[in-house]
């Protein structure tokens, strides 16, 4: 007898539904996860992390704390930004740049000088677009290594070498001046010890006739002059403007202005020497150029001349002028042996220039004692009819009354004598 068969039942053929598909059920599998991690991470849990790249290293925060202990950085790493960890609410913190963050290093560790390892610290600086709790976190490296010293400031003036340079013949370098005119060093004191001087070196690639102005690298050196390399010191300025003064040279002649003397008076009748004839000079071409000589101080011959004694004079320079041979003054000698002086009383007294709202009536009747100096045979002949006492109204301040008046001693006949000594007449003074 045959026994029954169990059979399973066959599913009826035709289409299959897409809700059994096992590839849409993975899909809505993936779906309601993505949905449950938003839901999580907006409503439950929001945090997470985002790194912010190259954000900078501020060395300047903080730093009275080392600056109040007399330190200052000399050293620290060739390093300018780090990457930064950012932990916060996810849905904002994405949106942070490196300008909305700071890095700094921690100086709490200083305390003197040498090396001393820092840890970089990061914060928020940007709280207004981005509140809340916000983490950030210095990524790599987390310490950097920053050397310290005592630091103080030195100001030396610059010191010009222009040994390279070349002027033109009958011209010379009278001066250097640079500008700035000094530089102010900044260091380590053990440092600025050692250097003695800031020099600018010049030259010139042509002989040089006129001043000029270059600009020159300045140079540090110590104090046996050779050039010294910092390693920390700093300086306000690493050039300078130097200006380069070139004067013309010239050798003149010295003369003597002799004043005091009568009108007609000729100054070359006087037998007189310099004990320096000539003076070499130098200054601008411009002035240099246009002279002919150098004049001494003048010489008074009425009020400063006597037989036989020798005088000191100031070489009077014009402005910018600088003497080449060091001389201030020079002596003036008169040879007096062809001279002869006379004593004469002079009767014959007038008066020029009188103003036209004035009358002049002269109540002396004599200059006395008048002294006259001039070639022997001259002197010898001369008499006291042949001098005026003259009143020059024009160099006389009248007032209407008795006035003592100065006169000035002439001798029409003659262009090689004068008088010496101070002459006055008493006049009465009427207004018209």
């Amino acid at each position: 007898m045959r026994k029954p068969t169990n059979a399973v039942p066959q599913s009826p053929a035709g289409p299959t539904s897409p809700w059994n598909h096992p590839a849409f059920t993975l899909l809505l599998a993936l779906l309601l996860g993505i949905i449950a991690w938003m839901v999580v991470t907006i409503y439950v849990d929001p945090q997470g992390n985002y790194t912010v790249q190259n954000v900078p290293i501020n060395y300047a925060y903080s730093a009275s704390t080392y600056t109040s202990q007399g330190l200052d950085i000399v050293e620290k790493p060739d390093l300018e930004t780090v990457d930064v960890k950012v932990s916060g609410n996810s849905t904002i913190i994405g949106n942070i740049q490196n300008s909305d963050i700071m890095v700094y290093p921690s100086y709490s560790g200083v305390s003197g000088p040498g090396k001393v390892t820092l840890r970089l610290q990061a914060r928020l600086v940007n709280t207004t677009d981005f509140p809340g709790d916000i983490e950030c976190t210095v990524e790599n490296p987390k310490t950097i290594d920053v050397v310290f010293d005592e630091v103080s400031e030195k100001t030396l003036p610059i010191t010009v070498d222009a040994s390279g340079v070349s002027v033109a013949d009958g011209y010379m370098l009278n001066k250097t001046t640079a500008v700035p005119a000094e530089i102010t060093l900044r260091g380590p004191t053990s440092e600025l010890d050692q250097i003695s001087s800031v020099v600018a070196t010049v030259s010139s690639d042509s002989k040089l006739s006129d001043t000029t102005t270059v600009p020159a690298t300045l140079e540090l050196r110590d104090e046996n002059g050779a050039p010294f390399t910092t390693q920390y010191t700093t300086m306000d300025s690493e050039t300078a403007n130097i200006t380069l003064t070139i004067y013309q040279v010239r050798e003149l002649p010295l003369t003597v202005d002799f004043i005091g003397a009568p009108t007609n008076f000729d100054a070359d009748s006087l037998k007189y020497s310099l004990s320096q004839e000539t003076l070499r000079v130098a200054g601008p071409a411009r002035t240099v150029s246009t002279l002919e000589s150098l004049t001494v101080t003048d010489f008074d011959l009425a009020q400063e001349f006597e037989m036989g004694r020798d005088y000191q004079r100031l070489v009077e320079l014009p402005a910018g002028i600088v003497s080449l041979d060091g001389v201030t003054s020079v002596t003036l000698s008169f040879d007096t042996e062809d001279m002869e002086s006379k004593k004469l009383n002079i009767s014959n007294i007038k008066a020029i220039n009188v103003p036209s709202n004035y009358e002049i009536e002269i109540l002396s009747s004599l200059v006395s004692g008048v002294t006259l100096y001039g070639p022997a045979d001259e002197i010898e002949a001369l008499s006291a009819d042949s001098v005026v006492a003259q009143i020059d109204c024009q160099s006389v301040n009248l007032t209407v009354g008795q006035q003592t008046i100065p006169v000035t001693i002439q001798i029409p006949s003659s262009t090689r004598i004068f008088a010496t000594g101070s002459y006055t007449v008493q006049c009465e003074v009427v207004a018209k």
